[in-house]
């Protein structure tokens, strides 16, 4: 059994690798061009990789927006486990993760994502060439195939694997084993949570929980038997647990995150990231007509819906499989779930054209938050796969055998083929009327479709016809793959945004040459994610929210950058004013005289409990904050006044992301403020002693310091990553421990 298994497992490896052929085997293309994949998703992972190999958790990120928590910031998927594998590749000339690696990663993801959807169809019973297509179409083609975003790849990867298992907790009668595997299947979900595919995770547990009320109301589901709502019940609470168990070191942290983070919405604005999203501010779905790129891929010159729109495309053979399937496969129970999810979430991703889509945001808790109606088409994908493992099954292995009959199919494909045939030869022979390639494209596969089906239907359907088949998909999806961008024509219009950044290289070599510590404001028509990529603290960054205390600041003070130790100004080498301290082709450096130093001491403190009027204060004329701290509550503790002439000193002796240590001298007893983002987590001690970290200007720390010589020592290890990570390790050593048992209790009886 194994080594079918490896060769299956090795032909798909070669699939995905023959696919990738443009991003793995040469270096002309790239999937890192666009602004928003280097800034966030790249840069990230620049991040993430840099603290693993410095020896450091990747907590606190102090290179983006003058300092947040990263792991809090969901979507960067800070411990996804298989990001380790990342870690392992060697950077580049220029100190980076590798472009290549990065190309390579993205190709596991895919190369992952067919090895289970390959199991899952096993599991229905089907033959390996079925489970062959399947795999083939879930992982190369639709959503999953044209998704760039990192967590939304790899937390999208997950649903097979769930569906397995939650497939084998139906089929027993045995709750132990039923709990069992909800648990294996609630720790894949888990996975997805720790990917920061928060999207895909909801997802993925409306398909649990439509499955399971699926087996309820059709109890003579196939090989399920029936099941009572407890036991349901039971299979969907394990589910549940063991997947809040098993992504709490993601998930807590980022509870504590959104209630200080706002959300950015676009046209609206920011929101707080709890809040509900307003209805008429969800971003709409594909388009009516949209749908019709089930089978044209650029259907109505790819202007089928507003954002960030994916398609459902998986190529026209295996769409025509699908029809196949639900047609001559209907008697199965879980075909007609499939049939019913792919419809129902098709509807749903037509955003405000739906009804569904407006009703499950008003009774749904959480749909909201999978704010972008098109990436239900995920589903929609997910079903396809399966369905057409179906028809390949019914079409390939038992079309002798049974007898099938394909009059009715035969005919209306005929008139398909003429009317594919016509459409290709009418603009060839009048130049009056035109086709966009890309559409001829799809109506000469149409066309091939039809004739494979043809000749398959007659009963070839030896190895050389499924060769062909697996050939005809690959090469309509490899088509219609636009991930992979050529590299000389982004050039040429300027729009390579990682080139981009890696021209900042000089540029960041002089600021690493200066001396203490400080932060930089890159002023630039796009903005460059500096700070994660190349370790040098800034007040920009990447990423979907931001700090609250922080947006309030930075848009409501004038000197805010001057508080936030913002030492030098990073402008393009066009800009006109003059008195740059660096220059190159590329960049120039101002140096600005008005900025803060990273820490200094006060001894005076007012208090200003309304938010807004604090900063008002704080923008007043005459504020002054280097006597004076406004606090939004009062100290426990009196600060006392110090001479004109008092020396006092501050001074950095280690500064690590999670950690900080100084030595202050102080006169007298004061406050010591320093310039870092105030945050939950951060615990600071003074001589050895606990004590608090205030909020103070808005924004900033403030830690009271006696007179004389003081040790401060502040860390950032909060409770919330403490606690998840407990839960996360156990669940994730538990459960397989567990399985272990069990089977080996099961063999022996």
């Amino acid at each position: 059994m194994l080594r079918p298994r490896i060769q299956w497992g090795c032909l798909l490896l070669l699939i995905t690798i023959l696919f990738y052929w443009k991003i793995l085997l040469t270096h002309q293309f790239s999937l890192l061009t666009d602004s928003e994949f280097v800034n966030c998703g790249y840069a990230w992972y620049q991040f993430l990789v840099s603290s693993i190999r410095n020896g450091h958790l990747p907590l606190w990120d102090p290179y983006a927006y003058s300092g947040r928590s990263f792991v809090g910031e969901m979507q960067a998927g800070a411990y996804f486990p298989l990001n380790l594998i990342l870690a392992l590749a060697p950077f580049n000339r220029s100190a980076v993760v590798s472009p290549q690696a990065y190309n390579a990663f993205f190709a596991l993801a895919h190369f992952i994502a067919a090895c289970f959807m390959f199991a899952l169809v096993r599991e229905f019973g089907l033959g390996r060439f079925s489970a062959l297509v399947a795999a083939v179409c879930f992982s190369l083609g639709g959503f999953v195939g044209g998704v760039s975003w990192p967590n939304h790849l790899w937390g999208s990867i997950w649903l097979p694997v769930i569906f397995l298992f939650l497939i084998r907790a139906l089929k027993t009668d045995i709750l132990r084993l039923a709990i069992l595997h909800a648990s294996l299947a609630g720790l894949a979900l888990g996975m997805a949570i720790l990917a920061g595919g928060l999207h895909a995770a909801i997802m993925q547990t409306l398909v649990i929980v439509t499955a399971l009320g699926f087996s309820l109301w059709y109890p003579k589901s196939n090989h399920t038997g029936h099941k009572s709502w407890t036991y349901c019940a039971v299979v969907l609470g394990a589910i549940g647990l063991a997947a809040f168990a098993a992504g709490a070191v993601q998930l807590l942290p980022s509870m504590e995150y959104s209630r200080h983070s706002l959300r950015w919405l676009g046209a609206p604005g920011p929101v707080p990231s709890t809040q509900r999203i307003p209805y008429a501010y969800l971003q709409d779905g594909i388009t009516p007509q949209g749908v019709m790129t089930l089978l044209v891929s650029f259907a109505f010159n790819g202007n089928v819906g507003t954002g960030g729109v994916a398609r459902p495309y998986m190529g026209v053979f295996p769409f025509l499989l699908a029809i196949i399937g639900v047609w001559k496969a209907w008697q199965n129970s879980w075909v007609r779930y499939l049939t019913g999810l792919a419809i129902g979430t098709l509807f749903f991703s037509l955003g405000s054209f739906s009804f569904l889509h407006g009703l499950l945001y008003a009774v749904a808790p959480f749909v909201w938050m999978a704010r972008e109606a098109q990436l239900f088409l995920y589903l929609t994908d997910f079903a396809l796969a399966i369905l057409a493992a179906f028809g390949t099954e019914i079409l390939y292995s038992t079309v002798v055998e049974s007898g099938c009959t394909w009059g009715s199919l035969n005919r209306i494909l005929k008139w398909v083929a003429i009317a594919c045939a016509v459409a290709l030869f009418v603009p060839a022979l009048f130049v009056q009327v035109q086709i966009n390639s890309w559409n001829a494209l799809s109506i000469l596969l149409i066309l091939s479709s039809c004739a494979l089906f043809f000749y398959v239907s007659r009963g070839n359907t030896g190895r050389g016809v499924r060769f062909l088949t697996i050939a005809l998909i690959l090469s309509d999806l490899s088509a219609f793959d636009w991930t992979a961008r050529n590299k000389i024509d982004v050039a040429r219009k300027g729009t390579d945004y990682l080139e981009r950044l890696l021209s900042c290289r000089g540029a960041v070599d002089f600021l690493r040459s200066q001396n203490g510590l400080f932060r930089v404001q890159l002023i630039a028509d796009a903005t460059l994610n500096i700070g994660d990529v190349f370790q040098i603290q800034s007040t920009s960054g990447g990423g979907a929210t931001m700090g609250m205390h922080y947006r309030d600041l930075t848009s409501s003070v004038s000197h805010a950058l001057d508080l936030l130790n913002v030492r030098y100004v990073m402008k393009p080498a066009t800009a006109p004013e003059p008195g740059a301290v660096y220059q190159d082709a590329a960049w120039k450096i101002y140096e600005n005289p008005q900025a803060y130093p990273r820490a200094w001491l006060v001894h005076e403190a007012a208090v200003e409990p309304v938010r807004r009027t604090l900063l008002n204060r704080l923008d007043a004329p005459g504020m002054d904050p280097h006597h004076e701290a406004l606090l939004s509550e009062p100290m426990d503790t009196k600060l006392e006044p110090v001479s004109s002439a008092a020396q006092e000193n501050i001074q950095f002796q280690s500064y690590e992301a999670n950690k900080m240590e100084l030595a202050v001298r102080a006169e007298s007893r004061g406050l010591l403020v320093l310039s870092e983002i105030y945050y939950p987590g951060w615990q600071a001690t003074v001589n050895g002693q606990s004590t608090r970290i205030w909020e103070a200007d808005g924004v900033l720390r403030g830690i009271v310091v006696g007179s004389g010589d003081n040790k401060v020592t502040l860390r950032y290890l909060p409770g919330s990553v403490l606690a998840g990570a407990l839960l996360s390790v156990c669940t994730f050593l538990g459960i397989p421990l567990a399985w272990l048992l069990i089977s080996r209790r099961s063999r022996q009886a």
